[in-house]
């Protein structure tokens, strides 16, 4: 079992002192838009009040990383954008303000995808994010910078946000958990906008029970570490149609199936619900962008007025440009589109259901991503982090294995189950099971 890593410090200088000397010694990977400049202050508080025996809560001392469109008061958030250079964020997003008082240290803030647009994390203001496993290849986006900080030991934790895979897909490529919440819109309190109706925050760590400890902070939820199950007995429904055509990956998968069989799971083949439907799907944030960041941009300081400002900056990624054009024709949000995208939401959510009690599942089980990155370009990730983003179900990846390119596969679990609980559970005894082990390329004193 892996041990907690997010734990209070003995000595909070030292720790954030190291975590900042990680984060010079290795800005070729582009993970870091900024660091924050109160954060060894903020150590020396958290060692004071240590040492006079008073301990703030769970994360005490502990320094995180936070995704450049989440607001930590005072600090940027630019959405990694040239144009929101001189934006700053007023207050603290809730969850942020959540981690702040369970004792945690704002370390950073990490590079994205532009905007989160991309399942690549370039951007105009931090460049690529690179995979410290294999710095050649992207780390995934739009969380990159977040998959890229914690896997390269800049932290042990981090908070991205995940529309439609932003915060499981660079946690496949670099070997970490990533948890997608189900969607909860006040959750979303002071974070900038990319899909009204997908967007969720969520943690990203080396361990399961790390990224619950994260996530029952943010949400509000009593701390308390996870029961440990066996997967004797678990019904998982595995989808054929996602295995990929990645043939390095594959071999890793089958591996990893068979694993949890001789654990105890009970495989369940089962066909992918709405497959055609959910090709053919067009992001929801699509239509609603324009609507969510104009009034978002609408109580910033120092902002531009709209998208349309921005786009006639051009102080953005020039690839985005026909992009941004398109968006902008998006005026209103309950048009034939939208609507259309949104009773798709209810049919799949539905579809899904309905198979998963036909045959009494307990998740629905499929590798994160259809293939592993190759270079620094952008990775088709197929269907799989959509049935999330889409149906508003919870899911999480961990890695399941190592394929011979030297970089792990990621496998995700998907639960129609109304909270994370059971899902966190679920997915320790599948850890414990595969017992997968990263390699870090982190770089010591």
């Amino acid at each position: 079992m892996k041990t907690l890593r997010l734990t209070p410090p003995a000595d909070s200088r030292e720790e954030v002192a190291y975590r900042l000397s990680v984060i010079e010694r290795q800005r070729d990977l582009g993970a870091v838009l900024g660091v924050n400049p109160l954060a060894s202050q903020r150590a020396e508080e958290c060692y004071r009040s240590l040492r006079r025996g008073n301990i703030q809560g769970p994360l005490h001392g502990v320094p995180l990383i936070i995704k450049d469109n989440i607001a930590c008061a005072s600090l940027p958030i630019t959405l990694g954008c040239r144009a929101l250079s001189g934006v700053r964020a007023q207050t603290d997003a809730l969850v942020v303000s959540r981690l702040r008082a369970a004792g945690a240290i704002i370390l950073a803030r990490a590079n994205m995808s532009e905007f989160a647009f991309d399942v690549r994390s370039r951007s105009s203001l931090g460049g690529d994010v690179r995979n410290p496993l294999m710095p050649e290849t992207t780390a995934g986006g739009s969380s990159g910078g977040c998959a890229a900080a914690v896997a390269a030991g800049m932290a042990d934790g981090a908070i991205g946000t995940d529309t439609g895979g932003s915060v499981r897909i660079p946690c496949s490529y670099t070997g970490l958990v990533g948890l997608r919440p189900r969607f909860r819109r006040a959750m979303l309190a002071g974070i900038a906008p990319l899909s009204l109706s997908k967007d969720t925050a969520g943690p990203m760590a080396h361990g399961v029970q790390d990224a619950a400890l994260l996530h029952a902070i943010i949400h509000g939820i009593p701390v308390q570490p996870l029961a440990v199950r066996t997967l004797r007995g678990a019904r998982l429904g595995v989808f054929p149609a996602l295995a990929g055509d990645c043939p390095v990956q594959r071999k890793v998968w089958t591996a990893a199936l068979d694993t949890l069989q001789q654990a105890g799971a009970i495989l369940i083949e089962t066909a992918l619900p709405e497959q055609k439907a959910l090709a053919s799907a067009t992001c929801l944030s699509v239509y609603e962008f324009r609507t969510a960041i104009d009034r978002w941009l609408s109580v910033q300081k120092n902002a531009p007025s709209g998208l349309e400002n921005i786009y006639r900056s051009g102080a953005f990624l020039p690839e985005f440009n026909d992009f941004l054009q398109h968006l902008l024709t998006f005026s209103h949000l309950k048009q034939p589109l939208w609507q259309k995208e949104r009773r798709f939401q209810r049919l799949l959510r539905q579809a899904l259901a309905g198979a998963a009690a036909a045959r009494r599942l307990d998740a629905f089980v499929y590798p994160t991503v259809r293939q592993q990155p190759v270079s620094l370009a952008k990775m088709p990730p197929g269907l799989a982090p959509e049935l999330a983003a889409i149906s508003g179900w919870p899911a999480l990846t961990l890695p399941c294995g190592i394929a011979s390119s030297g970089l792990p596969v990621g496998l995700e679990l998907l639960t129609p189950r109304p909270d994370e609980h059971a899902l966190l559970v679920l997915a320790l005894a599948c850890e414990n099971a595969l017992s997968v082990e990263i390699k870090r390329h982190v770089l010591v004193e």
